[in-house]
């Protein structure tokens, strides 16, 4: 985050207060512990088992590379991505055993098992559901009906709609589906005159809930408006005249009823399965999804799948610590149900009415008026929750505590419930962050929010989630996104994922999960280096697992379902899919969370987990049940601070009429003009909900172009491009903003002066991107990579507008189009690029986008003036580009803070800590915090470089920092414990280099992977440019060798650092036989120490490459002649290789 630290010095600022969700470990313990992390908090894999290929021996040495390389755990499942099947059959005998020894396997190496409820990677289901234990929609057909007259006939009955994915089901199963179908009742009605209907029924009445985060304009709620638009009153059902015929109607389906005068309807309900089945599940492990609202169901599921499991396992540890301990539900993905076998009796007793006569609304028939029947199907929507709740995640949870399993979720896209009120069933609540493809910021902010609020010390997230990684990932490339996540409060990083490897005898890569997620198994080149990444993720996990976290701010969500918790936008920083909060940090709430667990305590709102709030945001609904509302009203009473608008009705049927009422008279006691005072608190009424100001399409105005000649719409060749273009602000005023929406067919990734900014990967997105380093006054260089992909000539083109707005309220618009200069190669040559045409062409065919929704909230620059004006200023300010996190711990207050550029910056920043200065200095006094900074790098601890210094705030300390470009350090704040003296200052960066390595080196290649033994380079270079095409296409661990002569300058120390330079994209180091450690991100830095000695030395480096170019070599040889097997593989033999090895230039350099 970034903010000026040059603020109002009259505001006074009040230290945050946060309880301890955890015990304080004692300070020795907790360096201890920094040192060298508990398995507790070593991150977590998706162990992904492809259909058919589980293996005794491969889970064994699965585990035990897991194991030594520093991971804590799996989440595993089996799937069908379309790696051609193997010979294990999903749960037969050999696959149960195979899995108990896997679990034995884990108890053994201390490692814990989290299996999926069900096979795939979504749901609870397979082959031994029953249709009549399947989710189920209820359905209607309609018959007309004219009197007086006998009406005998059989009823037309409903079809079962088809399912969301399509139906993969054996046909034996989708026969029975089809077939299945249960009578609920038969109803007649007056027929409405016209054609007024509901709205969006399919998703009012939970026929169709669409994927939140991979399809565009789904809605996170749906609305609940005070005012329905009326209707005419004979275009309604009138309630009183509806009829049950249920009685009359035989079991062969046959009604005999006298109709009375006049045009009706008849409604044949019934229940049938919504067809939603297990995805991507294997073969053998295909099947209904069971009934979320049938507690029943679950058991039979449970009983099916995991009850044979726990017999395979046997005994089996149930202290939590180690094996089979967790079971777990993924992102959601089913679907929505909206009945079951008992819905009417459990919607009678939850709502307080029979919702029989309501039931036409289910086939968007208007039933007495619209606002009743939008309150009818609320209500719907809230019991399908209720049960959904109860007797599925509850229910999930319970049967696995009776066998010592905890329960994970995942509880977004598709989901039926709000997010936060099915996650918080969960034990450990878990997100999901893309490495491409996807934004899904929100379900990271969701499950922090619930771990939080619900007071749970650890929350999770998949992790690098990717859609076509080919093996270009490595730890150093994700090394800011793991900082973001953890920014955000991700204290579990669960990589998407790690395939198991079945087979100890084939040649790697391997298995593989289709092209999906990212390469992150034993067979990974670079494997025998990422322990060192993982154990930074455990130390920084460790950290942020201490106290409780910090935050000012905390958003209501609005009663009602499906509800997906979205911030304000103005709430965070950044673009696409790194987006951090600004310096008021904020959390989400789902209304039963603050009904059943919020308190307020020295103003401020507290939850039993010992998260607090200074301020409490309610969503623009106009709409709120009396339940909520009188919480609200008790909130304020005993001291809270409310902000938002008041509701003027209930959503709900319960109750009605007198819940409206009963919902004005208790928003009467929070009305005003301006701040309202009631008992302790104070209410701020500040309207939410404004349209926001519609800007221009960004790409209205900007042209496709691509390079060269040929039909680029439709047969441009499956290779990279490269474009630029030169923007000058020379005599511009002062940049106020910058932002630059790109698109390409099929992918970019974008750098600006030289920074990379970031990446697209779907051409049917418009990637936004801030530019905050943009430079004022000078020229400004845009560089966009972009490549075809395909085997086969296809449609290839780049569109975008870069957009800036001056200090004086000027701008300017700089779009793609034959200005820009595009080549063949990153280095030229240079010609115009060309012109294809506008946004809309074919076959692109991009729409303006529709406009935004109206913001739930208010902008984030109203509660944060509220703050200031309550004496509250931000958390963390600093105008360097920084991201930040705090918790406190007792005595302790523990910032992490992560450089967000590539970039080395230093500068101030300013903690809110009160600090004890001397007025006439503002040195530290002698009570002062003591400040230390621990670095999660290498687990060591070190004093400032320089004293503290009193923020210009009243309130905050002021501490210059240092960090190396994606650099990162814990700040800490300990009470009465001054800083140690005796530890080395932190200097993260060396000095002068001293001594340059130049050749000869001498390289070695393993063997069996199609290089020579070892080659002579009298200089480095990048191993795919050498002229033996061996070395260019090798993949794995070379050892670069260099015996050298040091001669110590008089008077002058020995150098402390070795700076490899340019490293793809691992290496480990050895000095005269000392290990050095590993470096795995840039800068590629490792402090020599005592290893350095006088005169002769030996520099022994390992350096990983990617999987990459031996690929590619492969791709021109037959599979015989082949030095690698695996399942998939993106490259061809004309794909461009990788940069590989140690590039250098290597340098000694000085402290």
């Amino acid at each position: 985050m970034r903010a000026s630290v040059a603020l109002p010095a009259r505001v006074v600022l009040i230290a945050a207060v946060a309880l301890s969700a955890m015990p304080a470990a004692g300070a020795d313990d907790l360096r201890r512990e920094f040192a060298s992390p508990p398995d507790s908090a070593r991150p977590w894999v998706y162990l992904m088992v492809a259909d058919g290929h589980l293996g005794r021996e491969g889970l064994t040495a699965d585990l035990e590379a897991m194991r030594q390389a520093g991971i804590g755990g799996v989440i595993m499942m089996e799937t069908n991505v379309g790696v051609p099947r193997g010979t294990v059959d999903f749960m037969s005998p050999a696959w149960r055993e195979a899995f108990a020894h896997g679990v034995k396997e884990a108890e053994r190496l201390g490692l814990h098992v989290t299996l999926n409820a069900g096979p795939g990677w979504t749901g609870s289901g397979g082959p031994w559901v029953k249709p009549e234990q399947s989710m189920q929609h209820l359905v209607a057909a309609a018959t007309p009906a004219k009197g007086p007259a006998r009406f005998d006939a059989v009823l037309a009955r409903a079809q079962p709609r088809p399912p969301y994915f399509g139906s993969h089901l054996p046909a034996e199963l989708e026969k029975a589906r089809k077939e299945f179908y249960r009578d609920v009742a038969v109803l007649a009605f007056p027929t409405p005159k016209g054609p007024q209907r509901v709205a969006d029924i399919d998703e009012k009445a939970l026929y169709v809930r669409d994927p939140y985060t991979s399809k565009p304009n789904v809605r996170p709620r749906l609305p609940s408006p005070a005012d329905a638009a009326p209707a005419p009153a004979d275009a309604c059902v009138p309630l009183d005249r509806v009829m049950d015929l249920t009685e009359q109607m035989d079991p062969s389906g046959r009604l005999t009823w006298d109709v009375p005068a006049g045009e009706w309807t008849i409604l044949r309900l019934g229940r049938t399965s919504t067809g939603a089945n297990t995805r991507p599940a294997p073969h053998p492990g295909l099947g209904l999804e069971c009934d979320k609202m049938n507690a029943s169901a679950l058991d039979a599921h449970f009983d099916a799948f995991i009850v044979p499991l726990l017999k395979a396992v046997g005994p089996r540890r149930t202290d939590g610590q180690a094996g089979w301990t967790h079971l777990h539900i993924d992102s959601w993905e089913m679907g929505s149900q909206n009945w079951t076998a008992d819905f009417r009796e459990q919607f009678r007793k939850r709502r307080g009415c029979d919702p029989l006569a309501y039931l036409p609304a289910y086939s968007g028939y208007i039933v007495r008026s619209p606002e009743v029947t939008e309150r009818f199907l609320w209500d719907v929507r809230l019991t399908s929750q209720e049960l959904v709740i109860e007797r599925h995640a509850r229910h999930l949870k319970e049967l696995g505590r009776r066998h010592g399993f905890g329960l994970s979720i995942e509880p977004y896209d598709m989901n039926p419930c709000g997010d936060m009120v099915l996650g918080s069933v969960a034990g450990v609540p878990m997100g999901e962050f893309w490495a491409d493809t996807f934004d899904s910021v929100f379900s990271c902010i969701e499950a922090v929010s619930i771990a939080h609020t619900r007071g749970r010390a650890i929350v999770a997230a998949e992790a690098f989630t990717s859609g076509h990684d080919g093996w270009r990932r490595h730890p150093g490339t994700l090394k800011q996104q793991a900082d973001w996540a953890l920014c955000m409060g991700i204290n579990r990083i669960v990589f998407h994922r790690y395939q198991h490897q079945a087979y100890v005898d084939r040649r790697p890569p391997g298995l593989t999960f289709g092209g999906y997620g990212v390469h992150w198994e034993r067979t990974q080149t670079w494997w025998p280096l990422a322990g060192a990444f993982h154990a930074y993720l455990a130390r920084c996990q460790h950290m942020l697992r201490q106290g409780a976290a910090v935050a000012d701010v905390l958003y209501l969500t609005p009663e009602g379902a499906p509800q997906v918790f979205t911030p304000p936008a103005s709430a965070l920083r950044g673009s696409d899919r790194l987006r951090d909060k600004r310096g008021y940090s904020f959390d989400g709430c789902d209304p039963d969370g603050l009904i059943e667990l919020a308190s307020v305590k020295d103003g401020r709102i507290i939850f039993p987990g010992g998260a607090s709030y200074r301020l409490l945001v309610l969503g623009d609904a106009p709409t709120m049940t009396p339940r909520l509302m009188r919480k609200v009203v008790e909130l304020v009473e005993a001291g809270a601070n409310v902000v938002g608008s008041l509701p003027v009705k209930s959503p709900s049927l319960e109750g009605y009429p007198e819940c409206d009422s009963q919902v004005m008279e208790l928003a009467k006691r929070l009305e005003g003009k301006g701040p309202v005072r009631l008992g302790k608190g104070v209410f701020w009424p500040v309207a939410a909900g404004v349209q926001p100001a519609r800007s221009p399409e960004p790409l209205a105005k900007a042209r496709w172009i691509w390079h060269g000649n040929g039909n680029a719409m439709s047969a441009a060749a499956g290779e990279k491009r490269f474009f630029r273009r030169m923007v000058s602000l020379k005599g511009k005023p002062a940049v106020a903003s910058a932002a630059i929406a790109l698109t390409a067919d099929n992918a970019f990734s974008l750098r600006v002066n030289g920074r990379e900014i970031g990446e697209g990967d779907n051409f049917t997105n418009v990637y936004t991107f801030d530019l905050p380093g943009l430079r004022a006054d000078a020229d400004n260089l845009i560089e966009v990579e972009a490549v075809n992909q395909g085997d086969a000539p296809n449609p290839a083109g780049l569109i975008g507008s870069l957009r800036v707005r001056f200090a004086d309220g000027s701008s300017l618009a700089v779009v793609t189009d034959a200005q820009w200069h595009s080549a063949a190669t990153a280095g030229g040559p240079w010609t115009p690029a060309r012109d294809l045409g506008p946004m809309p062409m074919g076959p692109w065919n991009l729409k303006h986008r529709p406009p935004p929704p109206p913001e739930l909230y208010p902008d984030y620059g109203v509660t944060a003036r509220i703050l200031h004006d309550m004496g509250v200023g931000p958390d963390f300010e600093s105008d360097l580009p920084l991201r930040c996190i705090h918790r406190r711990d007792g005595g302790r207050d523990i910032y992490f803070v992560s450089n967000t550029t590539d970039k080395a910056v230093t500068g101030p920043a300013a903690f809110r800590v009160t600090q004890a200065f001397l007025p006439e200095t503002h040195a530290p006094a002698a009570s002062a915090k003591g400040i230390t900074l621990w670095d999660p790098m290498t687990g060591r601890i070190y004093r400032p470089p320089a004293a503290p210094r009193a923020g210009e705030r009243r309130g905050t300390t002021l501490l210059d920092l240092t960090l190396p470009a994606s650099g990162s350090v814990f700040v800490v704040f300990h009470e009465s414990i001054p800083t140690d003296e005796s530890l080395a200052v932190w200097k993260p960066l060396p000095g002068e280099a001293v001594v340059t390595l130049d050749g000869p080196w001498e390289v070695t290649f393993p063997p069996n992977r199609g290089a020579p033994p070892r080659i002579s380079l009298p200089a480095l270079l990048d191993l795919s440019c050498h002229r033996d095409p061996a070395v260019r296409h090798f993949s794995g661990i070379a050892t670069y060798r260099r015996p050298f002569t040091y001669l110590k300058p008089a008077g002058r120390p020995l150098p402390a650092w070795l700076d490899l330079g340019e490293v793809n994209v691992a290496a480990r180091v050895r000095l005269n036989g000392r290990d050095l450690g590993i470096a795995w991100k840039s800068p590629y830095l490792l402090e020599l120490g005592d290893a350095l000695r006088e005169g002769e030395n030996t520099l022994e480096i390992d350096v990983a490459n990617l999987w990459i170019n031996r690929l590619i070599g492969d791709a021109a040889l037959p599979a015989d002649k082949r030095v690698t097997w695996t399942t998939w593989s993106p490259y061809k033999p004309n794909s461009p290789l990788a940069p590989s090895g140690l590039i250098g230039p290597v340098h000694l350099k000085s402290k």
